[in-house]
């Protein structure tokens, strides 16, 4: 049995084709993971085990060269119980619906900015979006920088993201920049705590400068919000190839109910674009699915990309159907690009920036005739993946629109 790790780093979002849960016909499957047996679980029922906190811990589960680098050491990502739903219940209340529109409406205007330079050649979108969500998230979170250093900032989170799939030298580059906007999100902390930084009352700046953690933690819990706003930036990406293959889509777009099908195209790009494959846990106490028994200690892994490719709740899933989210709210078990279950566990509280980046994002698209240089194509053996170059798009040419950079193609769907 190969390790569930080889087949991570040598196939990628297909690492988990071969097991039974990604047919469907079983709802969990045994394997190895990093020499130790684990049990992956896909559908409702193994969403609904794995997001059981009397079952399931999230202490332990990810490697530490993995979890350090994604999510920093005493971050919220890596508690359990009364101190993560203590530090959660922050993120949620910044995070929400209300509290993001700022965050999206100063990524729109950055985005408009950047694209009244845009070179007659082109530009690769996915630096664009790093720079316009990077400096907006900044910004909003309460930090004040000229444009060209959070610009600047912007690329070392990034890069950071772009590492933690260990693909070779990117690796070494995240960990040189986590170390990095680490030790600046530390420092500006610090100066917060010691008066010589004003927080604005009400940013995430000014809540993580509050809490009763050292200025490392605190540091990192301020990095827990502005990194993730700018790895949307990959989700933007392929909302951008999911348009230029269909631009019929754009006035719809701008249309009169184009907010709920901007929404429903951010959706869509989340279902069929899932940042990861698959996520970790350990189990706590041993309990039975589909038969396969989870013994405590073992980990479990939840198929990201089968549960969201799954036919049982979204039908025809290997097309590219925004309408099928119109009127449609999606369900917590089976719709899981980042985290299931109910927003105070470990589902991630900020889907709701995310689809009002992605939101904005496309609006500002939809405004422009932007087209690919070159056929779209993904490496999906490489986690995280985006169109290769970083999707280069050339503004007001009829440039490649054929059907083939459609994401919903073997070559750009994650599935």
């Amino acid at each position: 049995m190969t390790d569930l790790a080889l087949r991570l780093l040598r196939d990628g979002y297909r690492a988990l084709d071969h097991l039974p849960t990604r047919t469907r016909a079983r709802a969990a499957a045994e394997a190895r993971l990093l020499g130790r047996r684990a049990v992956v679980v896909a559908g409702e029922a193994g969403a609904r085990v794995f997001y059981d906190e009397s079952v399931v811990r999230r202490a332990g589960a990810i490697p530490p060269p993995l979890a350090w680098l994604l999510f920093g050491r005493g971050a919220v990502h890596g508690l359990d119980g009364t101190a993560h739903r203590e530090r959660k219940a922050g993120f949620v209340h910044r995070l929400g619906p209300e509290q993001v529109a700022g965050c999206a409406a100063l990524a729109a205007e950055h985005l408009r900015e950047s694209l009244a330079t845009w070179p007659p050649e082109g530009r690769a979108l996915h630096g664009a979006l790093v720079e316009a969500y990077g400096r907006a998230v900044l910004e909003w979170s309460g930090v004040d920088l000229a444009p060209a250093h959070a610009g600047r900032l912007a690329h070392r989170y990034a890069r950071t993201v772009d590492g933690f799939g260990f693909a070779g030298s990117a690796y070494a580059r995240a960990w040189r920049d986590r170390v990095s906007t680490d030790r600046w999100a530390a420092r500006l902390v610090a100066d917060v705590r010691a008066g010589r930084v004003t927080a604005r009352p009400g940013t995430h700046l000014a809540a993580v400068a509050d809490l009763d953690a050292g200025v490392h933690v605190a540091g990192v819990e301020l990095g827990n919000v502005v990194r993730p706003a700018i790895a949307v930036s990959w989700l933007g990406t392929f909302a951008a190839a999911a348009l230029a293959a269909s631009p019929s889509w754009a006035p719809l777009l701008l249309g009169p109910d184009g907010a709920a099908r901007r929404w429903s195209f951010a959706q869509e790009v989340r279902r069929t674009a899932p940042f990861v494959p698959a996520l970790a846990g350990r189990v706590r106490r041993p309990v039975t699915l589909d038969g396969v028994v989870l013994h405590e200690g073992d980990r479990i892994v939840l198929d990201v990309v089968g549960i969201d490719h799954d036919p049982a709740y979204h039908p025809l899933p290997e097309v590219f159907d925004p309408e099928r989210w119109l009127g449609r709210q999606p369900d917590a078990w089976t719709l899981v690009p980042q985290g299931g279950g109910p927003i105070t566990g470990h589902r991630c509280p900020g889907e709701d920036l995310t689809l009002q980046l992605l939101a904005t994002t496309l609006e500002v698209l939809a405004e422009h005739h932007l087209s690919p240089t070159a056929p779209l194509q993904v490496d999906l053996a490489r986690i995280p993946t985006l169109p290769v170059d970083g999707l280069p798009l050339r503004l007001g040419a009829q440039g490649t629109n054929d059907a083939r950079t459609h994401p919903s193609d073997s070559s750009s769907d994650i599935s």
